[in-house]
């Protein structure tokens, strides 16, 4: 090797990966972990990480609505929705599968990167399949563990530090990929995937599945068997390997032969499709299917990075809350799609739902939807009561519909102090307050300040009718309690 680099530490790796390389799907792991840890509020928890990037909306929504996770047809239009439907670890599942290609796929497109992608996808999938015919509850873990099975080795060979080259000329000599990983780098990959997910909190049955020796737990060998397909799959479908681990596969299963070589052959379409919309077009296409399967594979259309004005979803959205009240949803998920609604489907740039303390003394932000959304809400903190003569307060005690603009600017012009001006910015904004027997608890606002479209009377409509449903829904809290 002609050409030398610096050998880093394991922990080395691990800083530099999660700070320079991967801090945003380091961020988001943590996130859903710590989502996925709250036991009141998960669905608007959930919603609300998802709503934060409109890409992943889009691309939740869409395979929300796909064949594979929804079989019935029944159309999805809401994240709030979709976990209902779906349940909370399938879409905590979708999310997080997006974040790692996103990541991955901003990395080096190396030809080891793609192989990788392709062999975690399918042997996802795979697994979840084996699960699922064995009658387990918890198969979204399995998804995810065997989804990260490989993550050191898709995050070395998209970030490599230079040694790259010096692997690769390793793995030529080398008895085996961990003996030529520890010489170049000091550790394998599998010791790196490990420190990831113990440093991102990532899978709990991923940490099982990486240690020495472990098994015996019925997931893990689902994980293995779905590997070892694979594997055997990427040498041929008529193989004797891949013979031999459908075999094995029927035997767990108590499927016959030909049943489980059919679950096995959809399971395969199934991972290509889904790698192609999560965004990893190559690696679908090179995920190995069987001559009998016919795929059209039809890669995302060009997202938007901005939401838009939608007539239909605002109705989409306004039936299923009216489903929602019908069937008693509780209460956090009704108040997270309706804030999605005015979100999505009038196209603000920020919306935000705030409650007043118990105190009664300050209205302070819960959740904030839209660019700078931490800032805008660390600021959206205002004091209220009969003393306070700032604009958010005077909404506040008139408990109606508001609507700022070039027409009453100037009426609430006394009202638009230092603080109002540093935090919103602007001067046409919707809000409206949130009522419980006549008392208002909170408040709903919404504004398009980054684009600077100039909102209308419809929109205002439709936000009143949106912000209805709210109050409608904490009425009928109030009432059953």
């Amino acid at each position: 090797m002609s050409e030398e680099f610096e050998q880093h530490s394991l922990s080395d790796w691990v800083r530099y990966l999660g700070e320079e390389e991967m801090p945003v799907f380091a961020h988001t792991a943590r996130s859903i972990a710590a989502v996925s840890g709250k036991i009141d509020t998960p669905v608007a928890e959930l919603s609300h990480l998802i709503l934060q990037d409109s890409s992943m909306t889009a691309r939740v929504l869409r395979l929300a609505n796909s064949v594979y996770y929804n079989p019935s047809g029944k159309p999805i239009s809401t994240v709030s929705v979709a976990i209902l439907m779906l349940g909370f670890n399938e879409v905590r599942s979708i999310a997080l599968s997006i974040a790692m290609v996103d990541t991955i796929l901003r990395g080096i497109q190396h030809q080891h990167v793609v192989e990788e992608m392709a062999r975690s996808l399918h042997a996802a999938v795979q697994a979840k399949s084996i699960a699922k015919a064995r009658g387990m509850k918890d198969i979204e873990e399995v998804f995810i563990a065997a989804l990260l099975y490989r993550l050191g080795n898709m995050a070395f060979w998209c970030f490599p530090r230079g040694a790259a080259k010096h692997l690769d000329a390793e793995y030529s000599i080398a008895n085996s990929e961990a003996q030529a990983e520890k010489k170049i780098l000091g550790f394998s990959l599998t010791q790196l995937t490990a420190a990831l997910n113990s440093e991102w909190h990532l899978s709990h049955l991923l940490s099982d599945l990486l240690k020495d020796g472990a098994s015996g737990e019925e997931n893990l060998t689902d994980i293995d068997q779905a590997y070892d397909l694979v594997i055997a799959v990427e040498q041929g479908w008529g193989g004797i390997d891949t013979r031999e681990a459908i075999e094995a596969i029927a035997k767990r299963t108590s499927l016959s032969f030909e049943d489980t070589m059919d679950m096995v052959h959809q399971s395969a379409k199934a991972a290509a499709q889904t790698a192609i919309e999560y965004g990893a077009v190559n690696a679908g296409k090179m995920i190995n299917l069987p001559e009998n399967i016919d795929l059209t594979l039809n890669p995302l259309d060009g997202e938007e990075s901005n939401f838009e004005p939608d007539l239909s979803l605002q109705l989409g959205i306004l039936r299923e809350l009216t489903i929602m009240l019908r069937d008693r949803v509780d209460l956090n998920t009704i108040l997270g799609t309706v804030l999605e609604g005015i979100y999505r489907s009038l196209g603000m740039d920020r919306t935000v739902l705030a409650f007043i303390g118990p105190d009664g003394a300050a209205l302070k932000a819960k959740y904030v939807y839209g660019k700078d959304s931490e800032r805008f809400k660390k600021c959206f903190q205002f004091a209220i009561g009969s003393r306070e003569d700032n604009l958010l307060s005077k909404i506040v005690a008139q408990t109606d519909s508001f609507w700022l603009n070039t027409t009453n600017v100037a009426k609430y012009k006394d009202n638009i102090n230092n603080q109002v001006k540093k935090c919103l910015g602007v001067l046409d904004f919707f809000a409206m307050p949130l009522i419980i027997g006549g008392v208002v608890k909170g408040l709903i606002y919404a504004d398009c300040k980054q684009s600077g479209r100039q909102l209308k009377e419809q929109d205002f409509q439709t936000f009143c009718h949106f912000c209805e449903n709210a109050n409608i829904a904490l009425d009928l809290m109030a009432t059953r309690k």
